[in-house]
């Protein structure tokens, strides 16, 4: 039976890995040995490579060259919009979003009320009343009227 250079060259490795791992099985069962006798002992990661951010100074800094744009776009200033939870607003009693959606449905009558209109009175996002008629409104009784327009049956 003839080995192969090639297979022999893989055995050569492998059998350099096992010997590798064997090495850091044996420290690992003696920092286990002393931690368990009492005596502190600095553990050696098995893999032997620190975790985390590298220190300041191994960073390497690299300068990247930004080219010139060719048209200067103009830039919108944006205004944060403040939202009800940094406003300091709490949250509403349960069901009272209900009530008040079907008081103004009672009040605007046969010819129905939109999300739009809805939404502006009531301080709500537009997307949570259209997701309140499709879900509660239907066990209520509201139907739509015509798109994004609804009234009492």
């Amino acid at each position: 039976m003839s080995i192969l250079s090639k297979s022999l060259r893989n055995l050569s490795g492998l059998t350099a890995k096992r010997d590798s791992l064997i090495g850091e099985l044996k420290k690992i069962e003696s920092a286990i040995v002393s931690a368990l006798s009492g005596k502190a002992q600095e553990v050696e990661k098995a893999s032997g490579k620190k975790r985390g951010p590298k220190p300041k100074a191994a960073r390497k800094v690299v300068a990247v060259k930004a080219a010139a744009p060719k048209k200067a776009k103009a830039v919108k200033a944006v205004k944060p919009k403040a939202t009800k939870a940094a406003a300091g607003a709490k949250r509403g009693k349960r069901g009272a979003l209900k009530e008040q959606i079907l008081a103004a449905l009672k009040s605007a009558g046969a010819k129905g009320v939109s999300v739009k209109d809805l939404s502006k009175n009531l301080g709500v996002k537009t997307q949570n009343v259209h997701v309140w008629f499709s879900t509660t409104g239907k066990t209520v009784g509201v139907e739509k009227v015509s798109p994004g327009v609804y009234r009492l049956k």
